[in-house]
This record gives C-alpha cells, sequence and structure tokens, in this order.
C-alpha cells in the first residue's frame, strides 16, 4: 500500500509542468553541446616538410617546396599547442634521380584525438648530380694609359679553369670575369696576382685554384729601328688533341730583332706568331696519353706576316718550353655516353637503395 502511494507521488512529481520540464531539459542540452563545440577547433595550415638528406654528390634542384597544407581538427588548446610541432615527411623510398612528383605519406607531431586532412595530393621537386665544366677567365680594363704608351696584350694564366658543383648551377656559368685593372698612368708592362671571385653556393673551383695571374704588355709608341727586345709575345699550341689540355711552362716569349727600317713594338707583336707543336693524342679505350705522359721540352717556332720580312730574328727568349698534358675531364665523359649506348637514362632510374641517400 506504501508502495502504491510513493509510485503516485512520483508520477505526480514527474508530469507535473511536465512541458516546462521538458523544454529546461531540451535547453540545458543546446547549451551543454555548444559549449563542447566551442572546444573544437579546425583550421587549415601550413607545415614545413622534411626531406630527407642526400649523400655526397647529390642536390636538390633550385628550391623545393618548403610547406605543405593540412586541415586540423580537434580540441583548441589541443590543436593550437601541437600544429607547431607538426611536418609533413616526404618517404625516402620515393626519390629517385630526375623529377619526382611524391604525395605525402606521413605527418609527424601529430598527438591522438587530432583529425588531420591532406589538402594537396602532391609535391614536386627534381634531384640532380653533380657535374664539372671548363670555363674561360675573362678580365675587363679601365683607366687611360700614360701618353704615348699602348696596351699591346695581356695573358691570363690559368686561362680556363674547371668548376664543380650542382648540375644546374654549373652549367649556368659560361665564363668567370676576374675584377677590373685599372691601366690609368701605366707605362709599362706588369704582372698582377688576382683572386677569383666568389662563386655560386654549391659551385667550386676544382684543384684549389685561388687566384690567376694577368700579364699585361705595354709598349711605347715610338718608331725604333735598329736592335730591339721585343717581350709580351703569346705562344700557341698547334695540334692539340680534343681529349687533351697542354700546359706550357711559358705563356709568353720575347725576340730580340734587329731592323733597318723604323718599327713600332706593336707591329712587331701583332706580327708574329710564336707556336709550339702540342701533337700528343690520347687513346680513350685504354685511358692512355701517347706517347707518353711525361713532361717534354720542345723548341719555339716563331713566324712572321710579310710587313716584318725586312726584320732579322736575332734570338727566342727562351729557345724552349716545357709541355705537360692533362686529360679533359669533361670531354672524357662525353665519351664515356658515347661508348656506352645501353646506359640507362638516370632522369628515369630509382635509386637502387633508398638507405644510399641519406647522409652518411
Amino acid at each position: 500500500m506504501e508502495r502504491k502511494i510513493i509510485i503516485a507521488k512520483l508520477q505526480e512529481l514527474f508530469l507535473k509542468n511536465w512541458k516546462a520540464k521538458l523544454a529546461s531539459f531540451l535547453i540545458a542540452s543546446l547549451f551543454y553541446l555548444n559549449l563542447q563545440n566551442s572546444k573544437i577547433l579546425t583550421k587549415n595550415i601550413n607545415v614545413p616538410i622534411e626531406y630527407p638528406k642526400l649523400e655526397n654528390g647529390l642536390y636538390y634542384a633550385q628550391t623545393p617546396e618548403k610547406t605543405f597544407p593540412i586541415r586540423v581538427e580537434g580540441l583548441r588548446e589541443i590543436v593550437n599547442y601541437y600544429s607547431q610541432f607538426m611536418k609533413a615527411v616526404v618517404d625516402v623510398e620515393d626519390l629517385k634521380l630526375g623529377e619526382n612528383e611524391v604525395s605525402i605519406k606521413k605527418i609527424v607531431g601529430v598527438p591522438s584525438g587530432i583529425k588531420v586532412t591532406k589538402l594537396k595530393k602532391t609535391i614536386l621537386f627534381t634531384v640532380e648530380g653533380s657535374t664539372t665544366k671548363q670555363i674561360p677567365l675573362e678580365i675587363n680594363f679601365d683607366g687611360e694609359l700614360s701618353a704615348n704608351f699602348e696596351k699591346v696584350s695581356y695573358l691570363i694564366r690559368p686561362s680556363k679553369i674547371t668548376i664543380s658543383g650542382k648540375q644546374s648551377d654549373v652549367e649556368r656559368m659560361n665564363k668567370i670575369v676576374l675584377p677590373t685593372i685599372s691601366l690609368q698612368d701605366q707605362s709599362e708592362s706588369f704582372v698582377r696576382k688576382i683572386k677569383i671571385p666568389d662563386l655560386p653556393k654549391g659551385v667550386y673551383v676544382s684543384g684549389g685554384i685561388k687566384e690567376a695571374i694577368v700579364s699585361v704588355t705595354i709598349s711605347s709608341l715610338a718608331i725604333k729601328a735598329g736592335e730591339q727586345l721585343i717581350s709580351g709575345i703569346p705562344l700557341k699550341c698547334i695540334g692539340t688533341n680534343q681529349y687533351l689540355e697542354p700546359e706550357l711552362s711559358e705563356e709568353q716569349v720575347a725576340i730580340k730583332i734587329f731592323s733597318r727600317t723604323p718599327l713600332k713594338s706593336s707591329s712587331v707583336i701583332n706580327g708574329i706568331d710564336a707556336t709550339v707543336p702540342c701533337n700528343h693524342s690520347y687513346d680513350p679505350i685504354k685511358k692512355k696519353i701517347i706517347p707518353t705522359d711525361q713532361p717534354i721540352i720542345t723548341r719555339v717556332r716563331v713566324s712572321r706576316s710579310r710587313d716584318l720580312k725586312n726584320i732579322e730574328i736575332l734570338q727566342i727568349i727562351p729557345e724552349k718550353v716545357t709541355i705537360s698534358y692533362r686529360v679533359k675531364t669533361e670531354q672524357m665523359n662525353m665519351n664515356d655516353d658515347e661508348t656506352e649506348p645501353t646506359e640507362i637514362d638516370p632522369s628515369t632510374t630509382p635509386i637502387p637503395e633508398p638507405s644510399d641517400l641519406l647522409d652518411k
């Protein structure tokens, strides 16, 4: 009996003003859900891309993409805090030489409870190798010489240097221009050491060459007869093999002449050819310089133009020079490509062992 009374009172309690109570419950539920939703944050961010380190001789061409777009969703405090530590990681197994179009498989730094959506399918970048190239050195002059003098010739040693580095950077370089030399008020020949200017980042000069030697021949405009010593005549190699780079112990010679008619020094320099035969050859199959790879001593030959047929050449200084030969690296690389037609194009060949790309 008492139990029935209790149940009746409870029914009366719940049913009394039930509409108002239901409305209050619904309003409270909405407030609760709104409170929970206000703690959820969804935002788009760009996270850094982490690329694998490459072994020596491999480079990322130009500047690869630095960030990757994603959408993160989760509790506001967690999203705001952890988003600064998130990174998009490029898988080393996806790398190959040449152009790469890879998908980001992994976003690191994401805690549990955070939903991440990638907003981009793939990223593009290029992996390239290193190369070498021989380029000339050039120089400019400014200023006025002293009166009655002229610049007859100049010589840069070495005239060419070999550079190495990232393929795209090396291929863009066709020459190196040395700092300008002033000729202001100069009245005699001179030799000057010039530092080779800094190269673009990632490009280096092979052989440890840090400076060039510039020899400038300056001659008087005065006309002279009789015996004269003419210096600054460039010495040239003739018959050079395409695979070889000859190096001379002297790049210029001087000659002692006798002329019965007045001559300018510059006329003699411009009308005289000083040469040496550089007729060694190279066997690309045996990779051997023929007849020998040792330096040889050879005599300087002098020829003259018709305008100088009346002068008498008394002496050549020096009469002999030493010639050394070295193999041109870039020519040998081209030859290797031609003699191995079955070689697979590296731009379409994946790196066989992904771990080899990692910087040891």
